[in-house]
């Protein structure tokens, strides 16, 4: 039993990681799981805070007792995450194991770690979504799979900025970069489709279909061509007497001004019109979250954001939602992914 204060446990806990951080390097397994005994039941009683610390001093011990670093990855996410981003004390078993018991949080951390193996870049692929999947494309270190750079492959038919992650990459097979090339193609796609099989050309052309009628959604703001550029020139102005800020975009959001929000975004985010009305308004409703993530704004802007579209509901569930993947982002991966919407927005 532990007994004591918070205070003291956590002085005691200190103390004792001091203690085997001088003297992990000449310690034998048998003397590291000692403190792994002691350690273990002291931080199952202390507040989060100390619980943030310890992982992040355990994290880049290649000796750090494995039971204790195992027990703080499957903590909360602010205490996982320096284990999972960087303990070499994780085994591929441990990674898939966390990523299937704690979800999606602790998945985004997983992606930032070097050298992942194929085990885990498969289970991520599998059980990760969009922002999990795209985070794990740009991890260049990360070994997959033929068949896990094959689902990536087909999923990048209808995600481009998931063709930019795996276009970015020198380990993509022969076979599989031909048919990244033609998914990056409208005109080739299209040729591919007509030579598939019904029931998958019919799957594509259903997307297409559902592209199609959210450009169409969108057209308020392509017809009135005068408000665009209005927009833009108060946004021009704002940004020469460097008033464009971070809360001149919440501002234009939480008043409705969807031409003058999306003008905003284009110039902080450099991206250009057309790329900052997608990341808005577009199909992809992570990517206004990414975008915001990646500028390191606050979620009250993103927030604002969202409520500019017509189609993501207003229910208080749906706004939790979107609040905790903004949370879980990793500013990070967000910013890879903001790169990437820039590079692919700069080709012609």
């Amino acid at each position: 039993m532990v007994r004591g204060s918070t205070d003291d446990r956590t002085q005691i806990l200190s103390r004792l990681t001091d203690l085997f951080l001088s003297t992990a390097a000449v310690m034998d397994e048998d003397q590291v799981g000692i403190f792994d005994v002691v350690i273990g039941r002291l931080s199952r009683a202390i507040e989060l805070r100390a619980r943030i610390e310890l992982s992040e001093r355990l994290a880049p011990v290649p000796n750090a007792p494995a039971g204790v670093v195992r027990q703080l990855a499957l903590d909360e996410i602010a205490v996982a995450r320096p284990v999972l981003v960087e303990s070499k004390r994780l085994t591929d078993q441990d990674l898939v194991a966390i990523a299937a018991a704690k979800g999606r949080d602790h998945m985004v951390a997983i992606t930032q770690r070097t050298d992942l193996g194929e085990p885990v870049t498969d289970f991520l692929i599998l059980r990760g979504g969009r922002i999990v999947t795209h985070a794990i494309a740009a991890n260049q270190t990360a070994r997959f799979s033929h068949h896990g750079m094959g689902v990536l492959v087909m999923r990048a038919v209808q995600d481009e900025v998931l063709q930019t992650a795996l276009g970015d990459r020198s380990d993509l097979p022969a076979d599989l970069g031909a048919q990244l090339m033609v998914a990056a193609k409208n005109s080739a796609r299209r040729r591919i489709t007509a030579s598939l099989d019904p029931d998958m050309a019919g799957e594509i052309d259903g997307a297409v279909e559902r592209g199609a009628q959210a450009v169409a959604a969108q057209a308020q703001i392509h017809g009135n061509l005068g408000a665009v550029n209005e927009a833009l020139a108060e946004i021009n102005r704002l940004n020469d007497a460097g008033q464009l800020d971070e809360q001149a975009v919440a501002r234009f959001a939480a008043a409705g001004a969807t031409e003058q929000a999306i003008c905003a975004v284009a110039v902080l985010a450099q991206l250009s019109l057309p790329a900052a009305e997608q990341v808005v308004l577009g199909v992809d409703r992570d990517a206004v979250l990414l975008v915001a993530r990646g500028l390191g704004w606050s979620w009250d802007t993103a927030a604002a954001l969202i409520g500019l579209r017509k189609d993501f509901g207003k229910s208080d569930a749906a706004v939790e939602r979107a609040r905790q993947h903004f949370r879980t982002l990793a500013q990070p991966t967000a910013q890879r992914v903001l790169g990437f919407l820039r590079m692919r927005d700069a080709q012609p």
